[in-house]
């Protein structure tokens, strides 16, 4: 049953990474083609830095999830390899303590503010687009890697017990 979870929980941690990937791609395109038409008639896309900005953000938050996942975050390896296991796993533990607190907070404060700016109805400068388009992929991406954090710190603690387990059960292969 819960390899079965993690497994479907991979899944969608890896289409939420080809959103953001497509949304990544979007942005590039965009610029690339507001350039040339800037360029060809002195008239480019109108709302570019409105839809790239959405894009960016919503390509930044939602592939946080497959990095901390794939572990490709942010470490200094040049100690923890040279750590023996147990403070290592320590290590790892406390970074995913501190993730799982920041990503949550994220979430919390970001929901918060959303609420309040889907409730006051603002909107993007030029295109006029509902902000709450702006928080969505912020707020998904913040709980999709608090709760990566958490499975994480899980294997961390397992490993500091001394405990293995295969990669399939600590979820971190797509």
């Amino acid at each position: 049953m819960i390899s079965n979870i993690s497994k479907y929980f991979n899944q969608l941690i890896k289409y939420v990474t080809w959103v953001a990937i497509l949304f990544l791609l979007g942005a590039m395109l965009i610029t690339t083609v507001d350039v040339v038409l800037r360029k060809i008639n002195n008239a480019g896309i109108y709302g570019t830095i409105d839809l790239v900005q959405l894009m960016i953000m919503s390509a930044a938050y939602l592939s946080i999830p497959y990095a901390f996942m794939k572990k490709s975050h942010v470490a200094v390896s040049i100690l923890s390899e040279r750590m023996p296991e147990k403070a290592a796993a320590l290590c790892q533990a406390l970074g995913m303590v501190l993730c799982v607190i920041f990503m949550s907070a994220i979430a919390w404060f970001g929901f918060e503010q959303a609420e309040q700016q889907h409730q006051y109805g603002d909107i993007s400068i030029t295109l006029g687009l509902p902000m709450i388009y702006y928080w969505i992929p912020v707020l998904t991406g913040s709980v999709l890697s608090a709760i990566v954090s958490v499975r994480l710190l899980i294997t961390s603690f397992f490993s500091l017990c001394g405990v293995t387990q295969s990669s399939s059960e600590e979820g971190v292969n797509i």
